[in-house]
């Protein structure tokens, strides 16, 4: 696990001013990382007519942007995290993104933005955005008044001979151990593992034992990798939390989620598409959609954006 050098902080969301900057000191701090506090103007519809009551609005709207930026980053400076401020014009994903390519950012932070809805979804449009085509690690907040990081669960997908998905399991798993570290936080690891085409087999009562054997195989499997995932990344099984579990991770993911009630929640979110950088995986976008907590999304290495810089 890198030290975190650059990490920039979008305002644009709700949150409370000391848990945001508690949460970010905890990545901040090891390494003495310097932070970007950064809040982005989107333009208005038809900007080119605007009248003079519209511009002064808009210029008062970026004056109190710039104004809560700067209160976050006193209050890192009067932690000692070195901070600066910058204001930034245009879609609030793309110039997030852009921005964090010319620091050569080590990790986005971000509180939620929230939607309203038939239900209620954690996440907007941009955060969807920020988990799909950020070229780095993403840590969306949910608005909390909480300071302290408590409960971290880790999420990850393996399979036999796949190498980039255990590279991905990895770096998650790295993180997860960073972060509960850093924070003296209990950390859960999860891995949902299933036998394919499992419930169409079983339609056919003459493989009933072949099918039994076929699962237990795979079990054991999927429990070798998962523990060999633990012991590479220096996971001591008596420290943290163990969830292996049968069935599909886009369901089993969320319940634990639910039941453990996590501060943050870490998976990687990736999936294989033949497009850079253009779609998250299945699994992670259906369990984007469910969960009511914090998310660092992290990306495999390689993985390209289509944002350009300029």
């Amino acid at each position: 696990m890198k030290q975190m050098k650059n990490i920039l902080l979008a305002i644009d969301g709700e949150y409370e001013k000391e848990a945001l900057a508690a949460e970010a000191e905890i990545v901040a701090r090891d390494g003495q990382a310097h932070i970007t506090v950064v809040g982005v103007m989107e333009p208005p519809s038809g900007e080119a007519g605007m009248d003079a009551d519209r511009t002064r609005l808009r210029q008062w709207l970026a004056e109190q942007r710039q104004e809560q930026a700067r209160d976050i980053a006193a209050e890192f400076v009067r932690r000692e995290i070195p901070a600066t401020v910058k204001q930034l014009d245009g879609k609030p994903c793309l110039e997030i993104i852009r921005e964090a390519m010319r620091i050569d950012c080590d990790l986005i932070m971000k509180p939620a933005e929230g939607v309203s809805g038939v239900r209620q979804l954690l996440f907007g449009g941009a955060d969807m955005q920020l988990f799909r085509l950020s070229p780095c690690p993403v840590w969306i907040f949910k608005p909390t008044r909480s300071t302290q990081l408590k409960t971290i669960v880790v999420a990850v997908d393996l399979l036999p001979h796949d190498q980039e998905r255990d590279a991905l399991a990895d770096k998650v798993l790295q993180w997860g151990k960073w972060l509960a570290n850093q924070a003296g936080a209990q950390l859960h690891v999860v891995h949902a593992w299933a036998l394919y085409g499992e419930m169409t087999l079983r339609g056919r009562s003459v493989l009933a034992n072949t099918v039994d054997k076929l699962v237990r195989d795979e079990e054991q499997k999927h429990r070798q990798l998962f523990n060999e995932a633990l012991a590479r990344n220096g996971l001591d099984r008596n420290e943290v939390v163990e969830h292996f579990l049968n069935g599909e991770a886009k369901k089993l993911i969320p319940e634990i989620a639910r039941a453990v009630e996590p501060d943050l929640l870490i998976m990687g979110t990736v999936g294989r598409t033949g497009i850079p950088g253009l779609f998250i995986g299945n699994t992670a976008d259906s369990v984007l959609r469910q969960v009511d907590c914090s998310i660092l999304a992290v990306k495999p290495d390689g993985f390209q954006t289509p944002v350009r810089a300029n």
